[in-house]
């Protein structure tokens, strides 16, 4: 096995201790908001949807798992939050929170690490899993 796929695998568990059932669609999600963040430009709702290939709906709802509170008055992971463009009112901006900040900075740091220390990891500093472990 390539060196690279373990430190898939760890990104992918990083994404799965905030919620197990977390979807590839709301994991590309929060990825591309913090990259198009990056270049100096938070994403609206509509870039995140021609990103993903998705309705506006289905973008919308991936945003929403990500904010702070989801559909139906359950509670979000407080990673993101969006705010009107002042300019456009029917358009919403996406930026990261604090604590997507620092997910974001974990993740990055899986990638860019080795493999033998033990990441820290973005559910406050639980240990691998004994999957991630084996894969070493």
């Amino acid at each position: 096995m390539s060196l690279a796929l373990p430190k898939v695998i760890r990104i992918i568990e990083e994404f799965r201790k905030l919620d197990s059932e977390m979807q590839a669609q709301t994991m590309l999600t929060l990825l591309f908001i913090a990259r198009k963040g990056e270049l100096g430009a938070p994403p609206t709702v509509r870039e995140v949807g021609e990103y993903l290939g998705v309705t506006g709906a289905s973008a919308s709802r991936n945003v929403a798992a990500l904010s702070k509170h989801h559909r139906h008055n359950k509670a979000g992971h407080d990673l993101v939050y969006t705010y009107e463009n002042p300019e456009k009112r029917i358009e919403k901006f996406i930026e990261l929170t604090p604590k997507g900040k620092r997910v974001i900075n974990s993740l990055e740091d899986l990638v860019t690490l080795s493999l033998v220390p033990k990441a820290t990891s973005v559910a406050d500093n639980e240990e691998p899993s004994t999957k991630t472990e084996e894969l070493r």
